[in-house]
């Protein structure tokens, strides 16, 4: 299923597979344009800024939206043989991932072409890497699932992830959130812990760029993505038996 995915998605396609590479240098020049020339962004790096975020968020934004549709979209394939129902939005997770890890090459060129210094730390890129695909994977299965069952699921799932792309500090630092105090909570801290993406996205940077690997806020990351699997493990096993009678 995946190599039908990864042949299927740049079928006809003149580039093919060098769109997973030149979307997000399309993207990152864009931002770039916007944020560092017209309106004078200070962080140093910005191209690498901007893309240590937007291929972790491609990532997500890729295997999510095909993963919605999974079920939905294979109703021929349900209905006439018998196979584990995860391993549909798992395969279109897989896929993503698989564009992930070879685009991700663009980074380390980048951070060479910049002459940013390697740091012990990359090492830890392929376990943050592992970190979000359990979190997408189950992600990707709870909303296969939901989908069958609530079709207006599609609309809504697309604003949310132009919600979550905004609240990610993709093209932003994290330190330009508004430190305010509400109800003796340190606002700040909330939206950075309670979006695991954040975490994600601030992690590669630390990792690539600073040199350190955060831990404490890693671990809420850590505990989300376990509750993401394991929900939706069980949902796809709870309802997998309706999807013939619902597709």
């Amino acid at each position: 299923m995946v190599v039908r995915d990864l042949k299927v998605r740049y079928r006809n396609s003149a580039l093919g597979f060098g769109w997973s590479l030149l979307q997000p240098l399309l993207m990152m020049l864009v931002f770039t344009i916007v944020f560092k020339v017209l309106t004078r962004t200070e962080i140093p790096n910005y191209p690498l800024f901007l893309l240590t975020g937007l291929l972790p968020w491609n990532f997500t934004h890729s295997a999510l939206s095909s993963a919605l549709r999974s079920i939905t979209g294979n109703s021929a394939l349900i209905t006439k043989v018998y196979f584990p129902r995860e391993l549909l939005p798992l395969s279109t997770v897989l896929g993503a991932f698989v564009h992930f890890v070879l685009a991700f090459v663009l980074l380390l060129i980048g951070m060479t072409a910049f002459g940013v210094e390697f740091h012990a730390t990359v090492l830890l890129v392929p376990v943050i890497m592992l970190l979000q695909l359990v979190l997408i994977a189950g992600l990707a299965m709870i909303l296969a699932a939901a989908n069958v069952i609530m079709r207006d699921l599609e609309q809504l799932v697309d604003v949310g992830l132009l919600a979550w792309f905004f609240l990610t500090p993709i093209f932003y630092a994290l330190a330009i959130v508004p430190n305010d105090r509400f109800l003796g909570l340190d606002i700040h801290r909330w939206v950075f812990s309670l979006n695991p993406m954040a975490t994600l996205v601030t992690d590669y940077r630390y990792i690539m760029m600073e040199g350190f690997m955060p831990i404490r806020h890693t671990a809420v990351t850590v505990a989300t993505a376990a509750v993401a699997i394991t929900v939706g493990w069980w949902l796809i096993r709870r309802f997998s038996p309706r999807f013939a009678e619902v597709v």
